[in-house]
């Protein structure tokens, strides 16, 4: 409630009434002080949806982004990569962008409990996706490593920062209160709708390039989700 500068004086009119009567009816003057000073902090406000729904508009945001993205972007990537590559990368990149936009529904409702610590999601996500490029793409580099690389760590930037942006727009329809945590989420949530389109369309199916191309740009990006949710708490 906003302070008043008679706020000291109501203060002492309600103790002097609370020591001279141990019940009875409020004095219709200081009905009337009361009413005026709690007025202005009585606003009307949007009830939020459930969390279900919340996390429903964040995953068909997700998919629809994720999914269109690789429909205007070029498919060499796709012509490049087997149908196990495929579908094991994809199936990785939906499931963590699932667990970050469900984390980040649930910071929208104040009290939510967290089904998975955010630290624990953090980590599912680095360890899927950088075991995941390791494991599934041959270790090969070439000489033109850099500016091989640099396009794709654009493209990704490109494509982020519309997709946090939504999703952030998003997010205000709830009782958000901005923190490292969020910014993770939201950071989170954009990178792996970008890695989706960014895999499908890239030239360069090799190891080395995904993983410091793809996700070490995706690390920096989230680490920058993180820093932005630090400074924006400190306000």
């Amino acid at each position: 409630m906003q302070d008043y500068p008679n706020d000291s004086d109501l203060d002492r009119r309600l103790d002097a009434w609370a020591a001279s009567q141990s019940a009875g009816v409020v004095p219709p003057e200081l009905q009337q002080k009361l009413r005026d000073a709690l007025r202005p902090s009585l606003t009307p406000v949007k009830p939020i949806s459930s969390r279900t729904n919340l996390f429903l508009i964040f995953l068909a945001v997700f998919l629809a982004g994720a999914t269109g993205l690789s429909a205007m972007m070029s498919k060499t990537g796709l012509h490049l990569m087997t149908g196990g590559q495929i579908g094991a990368i994809a199936a990785i990149l939906t499931a963590c962008g699932t667990l970050l936009i469900a984390q980040l529904s649930g910071e929208m409702i104040p009290g939510a409990k967290q089904m998975v610590p955010l630290w624990a999601i953090l980590m599912l996500f680095g360890a899927g996706t950088f075991l995941g490029l390791a494991l599934l793409f041959p270790w090969r580099t070439s000489g033109d490593f850099v500016s091989e690389g640099w396009p794709c760590a654009v493209m990704e930037i490109a494509v982020v920062l519309p997709a946090a942006a939504i999703f952030w727009l998003l997010a205000r329809r709830g009782a958000l209160f901005v923190s490292p945590g969020v910014g993770v989420t939201l950071a989170g949530s954009a990178v792996a709708l970008a890695l989706i389109p960014l895999q499908s369309q890239c030239m360069f199916q090799r190891a080395p390039h995904l993983l410091v191309w793809h996700g070490g740009t995706a690390l920096l990006l989230i680490g920058l989700g993180a820093a932005i949710g630090n400074m924006r708490r400190a306000q």
